[in-house]
């Protein structure tokens, strides 16, 4: 047999070898595939869709997801909950928690966060096991605008110095803002875990003029950046799409 003839055959020989593991590979994926459901809500109902039924790119959260990194801890790293930590480094309930009075008689504002007043420069972490770095300011007059309301009712705005900040995104959708660090030690866009070390609490911003001890200003904003109380959602731990996949019986 000549020499073409053979490079010919080996070549054959390799295209259908290719060929079979291709198809083995497809079947195999197809497989896969077909374990898998997408869930979805349409006009007030929910339904249960095959990745082959979707036209468009589709993102999915596994339950283990979503349970994971939708669960909050202390800022602190420390294991404490949250009802331990108000017990333990919140100082005056009336003055640092969420929604207490703030600003002047022209310019009346809230509290948009809890104070927790921890030793100075005691270490910070993200709030959940995964998040990314919205915003960083390592400037310690840094300036951040806050809503108001003047004595006619209009509302209004007011910039507030918070000093050097954190802001982190969590898979949930919401934000932590830290505020009042001495350091910061992230960068905007980083992904962070629940060890990162973010930063260190201090004294930066209008906690200097406030005669208050150092202490972490804490607060959680929304998809839209209005703040809401910490408490709403950082008590409740016990959040499971497990245990809801478990009765939804979607493969019967």
């Amino acid at each position: 047999m000549k020499t073409p003839e053979i490079i010919r055959i080996v070549i054959f020989l390799i295209l259908i070898i290719i060929i079979a593991v291709n198809f083995f590979h497809i079947r195999y994926l197809q497989k896969k595939i077909d374990n898998v459901i997408v869930l979805t809500y349409e006009d007030s109902t929910l339904i249960a869709y095959s990745p082959k039924s979707y036209k468009e790119p589709v993102i999915l959260f596994t339950p283990d997801f979503i349970d994971i990194f939708n669960r909050y801890k202390s800022p602190f790293n420390d294991g404490l909950s949250f009802n331990e930590l108000i017990k333990q480094y919140l100082k005056n309930r009336w003055a640092d928690h969420y929604g207490c009075p703030r600003g002047t008689k022209e310019k009346k504002r809230i509290h948009e966060g809890i104070d927790f007043f921890v030793p100075e420069n005691t270490q910070v972490f993200p709030l959940s096991n995964y998040g990314i770095v919205t915003e960083v300011s390592d400037d310690p007059h840094h300036l951040v605008k806050v809503g108001c309301v003047r004595p006619d009712g209009r509302i209004d705005s007011v910039k507030i110095e918070y000093g050097k900040i954190v802001r982190i995104l969590y898979p949930e959708g919401i934000e932590s803002v830290y505020a009042h660090l001495n350091e910061v030690y992230v960068e905007a866009g980083q992904e962070v875990n629940g060890d990162t070390k973010v930063g260190l609490t201090g004294l930066t911003g209008n906690i200097r003029n406030s005669g208050k001890a150092s202490h972490l200003h804490l607060e959680l904003r929304d998809k839209n950046n209005k703040s809401f109380d910490p408490r709403n959602r950082l008590r409740f731990t016990q959040a499971s799409v497990k245990n809801f996949i478990e009765f939804l019986e979607v493969n019967k």
